[in-house]
């Protein structure tokens, strides 16, 4: 049987890790890959080497290369998850093989303001999140960045015909991940 790679980019805060976490304790064998980590780790590895640029397009390229990839060869189920910022739809339509992936792209409804993402990226951190290593006013700057990307990344979903799937914030958001998460499920047994 062959495996799926689950790929899930967005704005920030709006559940792709969540989703990705849930997929993962499926019992179906999905691995997890965050380009958060990945990203992390070039950085810290490659500011030891001059001369070394990081060109995102082909990190991303080549990796998802490698778990379409496995696969086919293998049936080794994969998600990785994203922040849109690295790799937006415009960059998703240049792969070749972008046909076997399932794409996703999380954000929230054009009606929520800077403020309302601010209160959201606070009110649900984790202890361990970003958010409580930096002031507030470093979170309204991120917020207003992420209201303006979230309106970009819908426009560019609607361009390219990819899935923007508004997850909400709080319950609203646990039900849509539910049901998205029992849709990729579904998906897996065909």
């Amino acid at each position: 049987m062959e495996g799926k790679v689950i790929v899930i980019g967005g704005c920030p805060r709006s559940g792709k890790t969540t989703l990705s976490v849930k997929l993962v304790k499926s019992g179906l064998g999905f691995s997890k890959i965050s380009m958060d980590y990945f990203g992390e780790a070039m950085n810290a590895g490659l500011h030891k080497y001059e001369g070394i640029a990081k060109d995102d397009f082909e990190v991303i390229n080549t990796l998802l290369d490698k778990l379409v990839y496995d696969a086919e060869a293998y049936g080794i189920n994969s998600i990785f998850d994203y922040c849109g910022y690295d790799f937006p739809p415009e960059d998703m339509e240049k792969l070749s093989f972008k046909d076997k992936l399932d794409i996703y792209f999380f954000g929230f409804s054009d009606d929520i303001s800077a403020d309302e993402i601010k209160y959201t990226i606070k009110h649900y951190a984790k202890p361990t999140d970003w958010i409580s290593y930096v002031d507030d006013d470093y979170i309204g700057k991120v917020s207003k960045r992420i209201y303006e990307f979230n309106k970009e990344l819908k426009k560019q979903c609607e361009k390219y015909n990819y899935r923007f799937i508004n997850t909400g914030v709080g319950e609203k958001r646990e039900i849509i991940l539910n049901s998205l998460y029992d849709e990729i499920i579904a998906s897996c047994s065909k």
